[in-house]
């Protein structure tokens, strides 16, 4: 019995315990996805958040790389983690203005390289895969070449616009003049104006990051006012609805006044043809009338 007994207590000693049988292992997971915006004055940067699980009584030491369409910053260092235990990290991912929008693959991978200390040769690999979504942008500005533009009654109101846009993908936008009347505040034309010309269209391409255009927008106005009509014109992108009317910054101050002159002109020429056609009458009715 006693030889029984050194001889189980011996093979005891040797067997490792259902906890140490464990292959080293770890699991990874990651946010699937994230969101970023590249545009002016935004960081241009988003993170995903990782998480490295330890389900094992060993104590594993990992090294994380990542791969990625994007640049992409993960930790610098080797993790430790304890048995039975987890460790989160942060992988961030930057773009720029220029980055053009759309989706963008990264993997994630984690590799044993030691466990309970030792250096782990094959190390075991664990991979997740993560998607970058870089949103669209597209913003645009416009210069007006006057301030202020007088024109006559009946002469056409041209407003020149130069419109500059920036974008990080394709686009087509379609802008076009609105005037506003002092007055009223109203943005229908009274009655003789017309937009003659009021349409814009700025494209650009994934190609080019900015593109700029001169456009031009045609008015025409009635050839006789009552009095001088006083508005505002700002530009804006069609069926946007701003509403942001005559704000000093962006818009530009027109005055159509009346020809006085031009209905002085067509007062006497009126009366000329009526006296002259009076004065015809008489000469007429004298030249074939005897009794005259």
């Amino acid at each position: 019995m006693l030889i029984f007994l050194i001889i189980s207590s011996s093979l005891n000693c040797y067997v490792p315990s259902v906890e140490a049988q464990l292959a080293p292992e770890v699991i990874l997971t990651c946010d699937p996805s994230a969101t970023m915006d590249v545009s002016s004055g935004t960081q241009k940067t988003t993170y995903v958040v990782c998480d490295i699980e330890n389900p094992t009584a060993h104590t594993i030491t990992v090294q994380v790389t990542v791969e990625s369409e994007l640049a992409a910053i993960g930790p610098s260092q080797e993790i430790t983690i304890n048995r039975y235990t987890n460790w989160m990290f942060l992988v961030t991912y930057h773009g720029d203005i220029d980055t053009i929008s759309g989706p963008y693959e990264s993997t994630v991978r984690t590799i044993i390289t030691k466990v309970n200390s030792v250096n782990y040769d094959p190390g075991g690999t664990e991979s997740y895969d993560v998607q970058i979504n870089v949103d669209q942008y597209i913003v645009c500005q416009y210069d007006l070449k006057h301030q202020l533009l007088v024109v006559g009654a009946g002469s056409p109101i041209i407003v020149k616009s130069n419109i500059h846009c920036q974008s990080n993908n394709d686009f087509s936008k379609e802008f076009e003049a609105i005037i506003v009347s002092r007055d009223s505040e109203s943005k229908t034309l009274p009655t003789g104006f017309e937009y003659e010309k009021n349409s814009c269209i700025i494209e650009n391409s994934e190609d080019s990051i900015t593109t700029t255009k001169d456009c031009e927008f045609e008015i025409s106005t009635p050839i006789y006012l009552v009095r001088t009509w006083d508005s505002c014109v700002i530009i804006i992108e069609k069926d946007s609805g701003n509403d942001n009317f005559c704000h000093e910054a962006l818009s530009m101050e027109i005055k159509v006044k009346t020809r006085l002159w031009l209905l002085s002109i067509i007062v006497i020429i009126a009366t000329g043809v009526w006296m002259f056609r009076e004065r015809l009458q008489e000469v007429i009715k004298a030249k074939y009338d005897p009794e005259d």
